[in-house]
């Protein structure tokens, strides 16, 4: 079932949007000001740079890292593939 449920995501546009989705989510928990995790556990947060980070701002980096990485992925290949094909 989940198979079937996830199929659309290997395809081209699923991929891009999937990646878009992360980039903006990332985006979104990376400039919001920390609060609770998930509505019970205490706000924790510290200091960097003169930038309040907490655990929202933690996921939110690794969030838009991933959805940037993917969509450039999916979108302008790497350049291994790239070299790959260029040698055979």
């Amino acid at each position: 079932m989940l198979a079937k449920m996830c199929d659309w995501t290997t395809t081209g546009k699923g991929q891009v949007i999937c990646s878009f989705v992360a980039t903006v989510g990332g985006a979104h928990l990376l400039l919001t000001s920390p609060q609770k995790v998930l509505g019970f556990l205490p706000a924790f947060s510290f200091s960097l740079l003169g930038k309040e980070i907490g655990a929202q701002q933690l996921v939110g980096i690794l969030l838009l890292t991933c959805g940037v990485c993917a969509f450039g992925a999916c979108c302008f290949g790497s350049s291994k593939t790239t070299t790959e094909e260029a040698t055979e």
